[in-house]
This record gives structure tokens, sequence and C-alpha cells, in this order.
């Protein structure tokens, strides 16, 4: 990454994600591709929080989102799509949950199974984009 772009204050988020982008587009060329970033996202509602491998981040925009607290047969209906969709399109589902409320998750989920491959691979990458500048908005202490 270019030094002029590294995350500091008074430096805009989206020079900063466009830097970014542009070096992720860079690797994912060249370490297993795009689906290779998506694959290193958690799954939302996922086991991770019980394990302790979810950073806090993530962990506050799930509980933001409710995900954490999905009662019994939300959660296994959740877990249930969630694995339809990995087995459909090879790496976890991934949405800016912090711009959302709280049932869109769910309804986004079954709603983006039925995309095309090619399709729900922009969708999901796009995501990321969205999840990186609201991310590192908050680290440089601007609105998003």
């Amino acid at each position: 990454m270019r030094r002029s772009c590294l995350p500091r204050k008074g430096c805009s988020p989206r020079i900063v994600l466009r830097s970014t982008v542009g070096e992720g587009k860079r690797a994912s060329e060249t370490v297993g591709g795009q689906e290779g970033v998506l694959r290193c996202h958690p799954e939302l509602a996922g086991r991770q929080p019980q394990c302790g491998r979810l950073s806090a981040e993530s962990q506050r925009e799930q509980s933001a989102a409710g995900l954490q607290n999905l009662g019994a047969a939300e959660r296994l209906r959740f877990t249930e799509l969630t694995a339809q969709y990995r087995t459909r399109f090879g790496f976890p589902f991934v949405l800016a949950v912090r711009l959302s409320d709280p049932a869109a998750a769910p309804r986004e989920l079954a709603r983006r199974l039925r995309c095309p491959p090619a399709q729900e691979l922009r969708t999901a990458l796009g995501e990321v984009k969205k999840i990186c500048h609201l991310r590192l908005a908050d680290l440089l202490g601007e609105q998003p």
C-alpha cells in the first residue's frame, strides 16, 4: 500500500479504502482469488463467538444486529441457510450488518441464496468493501 494512503487522521476513509481495495484486488489475483477474501470472513451467527474466535468489531456488529440473541428455532434456521449458502457458493454469507435492521440478515440470506453465483460473488465482495469502509472510518474517527 502506498505510504500516502496509510490510515491516519485527515486521510479520507474513501481514499484509504480505494487504496486498500486496489491492494486486495492485486492480492486476490495471486492468492486464491476473490473467493479467498470471502472465505476469511466469519459465519454470521456462527460458532466463532462461542469459541472466542470472533474479532471485537464482529462481535459488536453481530450483537447489535441481534444475531447473538437468536432464539433456538431462529438460530437453527439461520444455521441451515448459512450451510446451504456455503455449499452453493463456496464461501460464507457476508453482510454489512451495521447497515441493516435486525430482521434483515435472515431475509437477505434467503434472498441471496437464489442469486446466480457470479452475481453473488460481486454482491459479497461489495459487502466486504462496505465493512472495510465502516471499520476504516471507525479507526480514523470519522463518520462513514
